[in-house]
């Protein structure tokens, strides 16, 4: 990005992915020369009007304290529905059902950071799992509605939706193997296998098209994680999560010895090793499940090559690997994120939606969106 914008775009330009586990986007305002990450809790929950009264934004930032109105219902968002309101993560919904009031919640808050006020233009562009790609019709004439009019901690919003675009998760992704391949591509059968949180989903792209009958399944990390928490006692899939991706492969016990629970030496030891011995068991059930799903969805004898994206997918790359002996897996395909921009330390999981965030400025600043 070393171009500046004219006064005619948009004065917001945002990309969003609605992951289980978090909502993560990229923006850039209409002077910004570097792009910026934003990163949102999941959690979205309906609450009482009068319960926003008196709330005040303090010395936060603006992605904790986030509440939204329209369309006759209040929802806060993020950080404020988790901490406060005791929100869940959705999962068991349609991911563009809660992307609605998501979206509202990323623009008011990047309208804060980048001091908008309360009437502008956005150009958006999002993801959505191939599964739920024929609602996005829906999904785009909801949001044009709703962000007309709606209404924030800082007040009544009127935010015109100059510019829609909604690709499939892994989009992202096959855009930056595109670029890196060039023509090239054109000769593969690629499988792009988007690992997530709350699902997998396959895309197929022979001669450099993308088949429009994308796979998605719920075999996110939720599953494994579910499994764990059924074999221990007290710990929860948001505890567990971060634990279990820090101890990898081998298994370590030191990220889970701040989960323990038990007070007595001896109790704690036995503690960790149940924790252990559930994780091993969990990550094999999950691999044989997740695998088999892959290979429904997958034939080897059309593929040249796999590339493999997404959090669980890094987590399981030893399991992944091993399932495909002799196929190409290719991994960190987007992943080189620059620092300044990746201020999270999301890193591959900000790949997707940071390369569908290029290919979207550059159609948006150029006026060739399709």
């Amino acid at each position: 990005m070393t171009q500046r914008r004219n006064k005619s775009s948009p004065e917001l330009i945002l990309a969003l992915d609605f992951g289980g586990s978090a909502t993560k986007g990229i923006y850039s305002g209409l002077d910004m020369m570097i792009p910026k990450s934003l990163l949102m809790e999941p959690e979205v929950v309906k609450i009482s009007p009068d319960s926003t009264i008196g709330e005040t934004l303090g010395a936060t930032d603006p992605e904790n304290a986030v509440w939204i109105s329209y369309t006759g219902q209040t929802l806060a968002v993020g950080y404020l529905a988790k901490s406060k309101y005791y929100g869940n993560e959705g999962l068991k919904e349609l991911k563009y059902e809660r992307a609605v009031a998501k979206t509202l919640a990323a623009i008011w808050v990047t309208s804060q950071k980048l001091k908008l006020g309360a009437k502008f233009r956005v150009a958006l562009v999002c993801l959505l799992p191939p599964g739920e790609f024929e609602n996005k019709e829906s999904f785009h004439q909801q949001l044009k509605a709703t962000l007309a009019d709606f209404t924030t901690p800082t007040g009544r919003m009127r935010v015109e939706l100059f510019e829609f675009k909604c690709l499939p998760e892994g989009a992202g992704i096959y855009l930056a193997y595109q670029k890196q391949q060039g023509k090239i591509i054109t000769t593969k059968a690629i499988a792009f296998a988007m690992l997530g949180y709350r699902n997998a989903s396959v895309l197929i792209a022979e001669r450099g098209i993308i088949a429009a009958d994308g796979k998605t399944s719920d075999l996110g990390m939720i599953r494994l994680l579910e499994k764990v928490v059924a074999r221990t006692s007290g710990q929860t899939t948001s505890q567990l999560a971060p634990a279990i991706v820090a101890a990898g492969s081998d298994i370590s016990g030191t990220p889970f010895l701040r989960l323990l629970r038990s007070t007595n030496n001896a109790n704690k030891q036995q503690e960790l090793m149940q924790i252990q011995q559930a994780v091993k068991l969990a990550r094999s059930e999950y691999a044989a499940v997740l695998t088999s799903w892959l290979d429904q969805v997958i034939s080897r004898n059309q593929i040249t090559e796999i590339l493999f994206c997404g959090g669980t997918a890094d987590y399981m790359r030893r399991e992944l690997n091993s399932h495909y002996p002799g196929m190409p897996c290719l991994w960190g395909v987007g992943a080189d994120i620059p620092q300044q921009i990746d201020s999270f330390g999301l890193g591959s999981r900000l790949a997707d939606v940071y390369s569908v965030f290029l290919y979207f400025w550059e159609k948006v600043n150029y006026g060739r969106t399709n």
